[in-house]
């Protein structure tokens, strides 16, 4: 206890002794050759980022600040804190906006030589400007790091292809891509994977596909998120059958699926009422030793609720007992509202949930009422816990509202 009041009152000194000088300093040459030094050992002090920079949310964008700004980036580089860098850079552009951002280019290359290497201050420059969504300045960065021979760091292409694909530049993606396949670095799967997430949220699932297909071609074998994408894409349009296609194809093609391939077809039959179909894949991953887990259990159960089966969804919750799977506030909340709607011992759950005190009771309540308002019930909802024994959650408000 005593050293955390000795470092809270080391930041309280050191903060009063950096708005002093900056109070004191009478010109900006005192600014620059102090401040920044100081304004590093502050931020270093401080255990959230977002307090740390709080300070760069308020200062001014004069040309004096804003190349102060730069040099604390130039030093938390050549300390090895480049993330910190990056963070600091991010906040000033946001602060001065794109049309001043040349200038902030112009004096981080000029002064660089003196703190970090030139692959250093411009692949903290690229990311700068993907954070804060200037996607043609990171496009100046990517051109100038091929002048001066330097190859992009992967992660860092990654988060600008997500970007442009977010923003619909799909020219400058192909531009790119077929740039890095000529002169480096070569595409690996964290690059592909972003660019066949990224078009298939925007609708391009065949895009998506042809990536998957042409990643082999570069020597880039395609893993199970690479085609759980896929699968998931074709899931979210309907189209199921391609999806159960793609999951024979990945499993002939030496990829073992995972559960999450299998949560996601067994949830998309279920949405389509498909529940002999869901039933059978998921008695296949099983087959295949992949042991179902509570999601997948919540999945098919609640497809069962939905198709009026609530004899096989209790069934499946016994299963998971059986198997010693871990039902969740999921789990009772499908099985309780199948079971109010549906089932003829309406509060056979709730008993036995407050029986083995699994969950507060005051959540008890919340499943209840949720459960009869899926189910139709709002006067009975309304009436539910009427001594106000349990203080409702938000949650049983918003089922009564919604309803």
């Amino acid at each position: 206890m005593e050293s955390v009041l000795k470092m809270k009152e080391l930041r309280r000194r050191t903060v009063r002794r950096f708005l002093e000088d900056l109070g004191s300093a009478s010109n900006e040459r005192k600014k620059l050759g102090v401040c920044p030094y100081l304004l590093v050992e502050i931020l270093k002090l401080f255990e959230n980022r977002e307090v740390s920079f709080a300070f760069f949310k308020f200062c001014d964008a004069s040309e004096f600040i804003v190349q102060s700004c730069c040099i604390v980036a130039h030093v938390l580089a050549a300390e090895g804190l480049r993330l910190m860098a990056q963070d600091v850079l991010s906040s000033v552009i946001s602060r001065i906006g794109e049309c001043r951002s040349n200038e902030l280019v112009e004096f981080m290359w000029r002064e660089h030589s003196k703190y970090e290497s030139d692959f250093s201050v411009l692949d903290s420059l690229m990311r700068a400007f993907v954070n804060t969504d200037m996607g043609s300045q990171a496009l100046k960065i990517w051109d100038r790091m091929r002048e001066v021979r330097i190859r992009p760091s992967l992660s860092a292409v990654s988060i600008f292809f997500a970007l442009l694909i977010r923003v619909g530049d799909y020219g400058s993606v192909w531009k790119l891509f077929r740039d890095m396949i000529q002169r480096g670095p070569c595409p690996n799967i964290f690059v592909y994977n972003v660019m066949i997430l990224g078009f298939c949220r925007k609708g391009c699932v065949r895009t998506g596909e042809s990536l998957l297909f042409l990643m082999r071609k570069y020597g880039c074998e395609p893993d199970v998120i690479a085609h759980n994408l896929l699968i998931s894409a074709y899931c979210v349009r309907g189209w199921t059958s391609h999806s159960l296609n793609w999951a024979h194809f990945m499993a002939e093609s030496g990829c073992e699926p995972s559960t999450a391939t299998f949560v996601t077809i067994i949830n998309a039959l279920c949405k389509e009422g498909n529940i002999v179909e869901a039933r059978k894949i998921f008695e296949e991953m099983q087959e295949m030793g992949v042991s179902p887990g509570t999601v997948t259990y919540n999945a098919l159960m609640d497809g069962h609720v939905k198709a009026r089966e609530i004899g096989e969804a209790n069934m499946l919750y016994e299963e998971m007992r059986t198997m010693r799977v871990a039902p969740d506030g999921i789990t009772f909340n499908i099985l309780v509202a199948g079971n109010y709607k549906y089932g003829r011992e309406d509060d056979r759950f709730l008993r036995e949930l407050s029986m083995m005190a699994l969950i507060p009771d005051c959540s008890i309540s919340d499943m209840s009422i949720s459960g009869l308002c899926w189910a139709g019930r709002l006067d009975e909802a309304l009436c539910e816990n009427p001594k106000n024994i349990y203080k409702p959650m938000h949650i049983s408000f918003a089922f009564l509202i919604l309803k």
